[in-house]
This record gives structure tokens, C-alpha cells and sequence, in this order.
């Protein structure tokens, strides 16, 4: 049922006219959030008037193609057509993995593994920022179309940041295209949060945990994850908040991104080292040298997180600034654990010793450092070698077919990868990297 709801809502979205508009959402933005939608996963239901119609699902017509793709050699050169190549053919790839009967790229391994969850989230965030960088309207419809898929439906967990990681695409393109029913579950999500804010401890404890039950799924998560108690949860999460806020106009997303962030960061900062611990297990726990243990893919979420967050932050907001010097420092810090080979290393502090690759860190690492690069933020003497050096990493890493290699499986801490590992956060994560270093490229 599902499936066939799913559908219809597709062929209904056809041809209609759009007549939703960003001042209506302003002057309304609580209205659809004022609906319960409790923790239960309950769906929200529109309270939108019969006259107000949605604005149309097909904005370009994309040509067939059979999914599948064929052998290329990539090139890692820095300019525009060898990456617009790159990312093309990673894209296709992934897309080709698509199994419309189940909604879903690859084989559920996981509770978390959904459509709208956040393994499907940031490959969709990657893609939507390369279609934009490209001017793609090709790919920008495709992730319409999987929106669509989706009914724009936030995850089941209303205060877990896995499941509010995919509202910023759905605020991307209603940013874009309008529509307000695109972002009704996002807002009432959100305004729940606001509204009924979690207070406790952002320690991560294993054996505390909560367990939610739906038809097809159960979810069972530590308490903490209510609130940004690990690492990961930057990059899910506060961008969010600050994008609706952008959208809305309205800083309560913003002043509760805040504070929310910054209390996080108190807790998991590492000043001596400048760099993120993944979450509260890591006070003690140290790795054979008996030194702290910092997760690459941890520090990228974060980094990538932060470049998001300052994207849709106004450039008058009060605590800007702390936002830039905490972006600076950690990048500066990263700078000296990067491989030879371009690489991040999966443990940062073992650079050297763990001398494979692992490409969703160095993706998202990547991602960060040229968007800071183009935003001014961080100087081109210092890090145009970085990014270079990441990015044939990056590109040595994927396959003649375009699938993306070399990625650390779902985790919470340092592992392995191997050239066979893949996965959606991979190839959202190269996307990421290859928007900002065509913009780089076209400087």
C-alpha cells in the first residue's frame, strides 16, 4: 500500500500549478506544524485548504535511459569537464542501483537503512548540491522524483537527527520550485522539537536505551540521540534548522540550533587536539598508544555540517563569528592528518600506520575545505594543495563503472575499507566534494 500511494501521489503531481509562495510560508510557518505528531512515526496530515494545490512535481522532462553504466578512465584533473565526468558517472552508477518496487539503492541492512533516513539523505544532499553546482536540471529532477517518492516524509524518529537529515533537500527544492506541501512534515517535525524540547544528558550510554515499534521496523537507540550527543548528528541535524529558519524567516530554528550546537560542542571538543571525540564513550577509551581516538568520518560529518550550517546562516546572526573560528581551527587541525596519498585515514592520530584510504571521510573532508576555500573563509595558499590532493585520491578510488570504493561501512569509530565497500553516504559524499571543487575550478 504504501508503494501504490506513493504512486498516485506521482501521477497526481503532474501538470498542477504551483501557487505556494515563500512570504505565505513566513507569515504560516506554524500553521501545518501545529498538528501532533507524536513519536510514534504518525504521518502529518496537511491542513491545507482545497484552493491551495500543490505546484507541479515535473519540472523537466529527463529522456530515458537504461540504468546501467559503462567502463570510463577518470581523470582527477581540477577543472570543470573532467569533474562534471567524475560526477556524472558516480551518480549514474549509484542511480543504476535503484529498485523502484522496493523504493530503495541497495539491500536494508540496518533499521536506519530507510528511503528517508540519513544513509539516503546524504546521498541525495550530495547529488542536489552537484545538480545546482552544474546547473543540472537532469539531476535536479531526479531527486524530485525520489522526494516524491518519499511524500516528502521526514524519518520515523522526530528527535533523532538521522531522520531530519533528508528535510534539507526537501527545503532545497522547495527553496527552488515552491510548493509548501513539500515541506509540511519538515516543519511539523521541527516546530515538535521546539515545542517540547529534550533536556537530558548527552552522555552516550549503551545499556540506556529506547525502543520504537512500527509495522515494518524497530528502531532501538540510546537515550542521548534525542538530543546532538554524537558527532555524526552535525551534519544531520543543525543544517536543517538553520535552512528552515532561512526559509521561514523566523530565528527560533536558528536560536535553538544554537544553543543546542554549541552545547554539543562544549561536550565533545577536544581543544587540546582540535578535533571532535565521536561521542562520550571516547573520554576513555584510547587507542593502542594510548591517545584519543578520532574518527575521520566523525570529524567530516562534522567540518561538512559546519560549512552547511554557515551557508544558510544570516551573515548578521550574533554568533557567526564563533561559528567561522571554530571552522577555521578544526580545518587548520585536520590539515596535519591527512595521508600522503591525499586520503584521511580512518583514525585520524594513526595517519601513517592505517595507510588505507577511506573515501566518506576524505569526500566530506574535501567538501568542507573548498567550500571554505570559495567562501573566503579559508585561504588558497594553504589548502588548494589539500583539496587537489584529496580529490585523486577521491577519484583513484572509484571503479571503471563509476561505483564509489574504499568506504568505512556503517560505524561509530575507526575501521576498515576495502576497495569492494561502498555506500550511499560514499557517493553523496564525493558529490559533495566535486559541487564546490567546480566551483573552485571555474575560479
Amino acid at each position: 500500500m504504501p508503494y501504490l500511494r506513493a504512486i498516485f501521489y506521482l501521477m497526481t503531481l503532474i501538470g498542477l500549478s504551483a501557487c505556494w509562495k515563500n512570504d505565505d510560508l513566513k507569515q504560516t510557518s506554524t500553521d501545518a506544524a501545529s498538528a501532533t505528531l507524536h513519536a510514534t512515526g504518525t504521518t502529518h496530515t496537511s491542513t491545507a485548504s482545497n484552493d491551495n494545490q500543490p505546484s507541479p512535481h515535473v519540472i523537466h522532462v529527463v529522456p530515458y535511459r537504461k540504468p546501467e553504466t559503462s567502463e570510463q578512465v577518470l581523470s582527477s584533473e581540477l577543472n570543470q569537464a573532467a569533474i562534471n565526468t567524475v560526477a556524472q558517472h558516480v551518480s549514474d552508477w549509484q542511480l543504476a542501483q535503484f529498485d523502484i518496487r522496493s523504493n530503495k539503492m541497495r539491500s536494508e541492512g540496518r533499521p536506519s537503512g530507510i528511503p528517508n533516513g540519513w544513509m539516503y539523505a546524504t546521498f541525495e544532499i550530495g547529488l542536489w548540491h552537484w545538480a545546482v553546482a552544474a546547473n543540472s536540471l537532469e539531476q535536479q529532477q531526479t531527486v524530485m522524483n525520489l522526494s516524491a517518492l518519499n511524500e516528502y516524509q521526514l524519518g520515523p524518529r522526530v528527535y533523532h537527527a538521522d531522520d531530519h537529515a533528508i528535510g534539507d533537500v526537501y527545503l532545497s527544492i522547495y527553496n527552488k520550485f515552491g510548493g509548501k506541501q513539500r515541506i509540511e512534515n519538515t516543519l511539523a517535525h521541527l516546530d515538535q522539537v521546539l515545542a517540547q524540547p529534550k533536556t537530558g544528558s548527552l552522555e552516550f550510554v549503551n545499556s540506556d536505551k529506547e525502543t520504537m515499534e512500527l509495522l515494518h521496523r524497530k528502531f532501538t537507540d540510546p537515550v542521548c540521540t534525542t538530543r546532538w550527543c554524537w558527532a555524526d548528528a552535525v551534519f544531520m541535524s543543525p543544517p536543517v534548522f538553520a535552512h528552515l529558519s532561512k526559509i521561514t524567516g523566523d530565528n527560533k530554528y536558528l536560536d535553538f540550533m544554537d544553543k543546542e550546537f554549541w552545547l554539543m560542542t562544549e561536550y565533545l571538543y577536544d581543544k587540546d587536539y582540535d578535533l571532535y571525540l565521536r561521542d562520550s564513550r571516547y573520554f576513555s577509551r584510547k587507542d593502542e598508544q594510548g591517545r584519543p581516538i578520532f574518527w575521520g568520518r566523525g570529524n567530516g560529518w562534522v567540518l561538512a555540517g559546519l560549512a552547511r550550517m554557515l551557508e544558510y546562516m544570516p551573515t548578521d546572526f550574533a554568533n557567526r563569528q564563533a561559528y567561522i573560528a571554530l571552522f577555521q581551527e578544526l580545518s587548520a587541525a585536520l590539515l596535519k592528518y591527512q595521508n600522503p596519498d591525499g586520503s584521511w585515514p580512518s583514525s585520524l592520530l594513526e595517519k601513517g600506520v592505517d595507510t588505507h584510504p577511506e573515501t566518506s571521510a576524505t569526500g566530506l573532508l574535501a567538501f568542507g575545505l573548498a567550500w571554505g576555500i570559495n567562501q573566503g573563509l579559508l585561504t588558497e595558499q594553504a589548502y588548494t594543495d589539500s583539496v587537489t590532493a584529496a580529490w585523486q585520491s577521491i577519484v583513484s578510488n572509484i571503479a571503471a563503472k563509476g561505483k564509489v570504493g574504499f568506504v568505512q561501512q556503517v560505524a561509530f569509530a575507526p575501521g576498515s575499507a576495502k576497495q569492494e565497500d561502498t555506500q550511499l553516504y560514499g557517493s553523496g559524499a564525493v558529490l559533495l566534494a566535486a559541487a564546490e571543487l567546480y566551483k573552485l575550478a571555474h575560479k
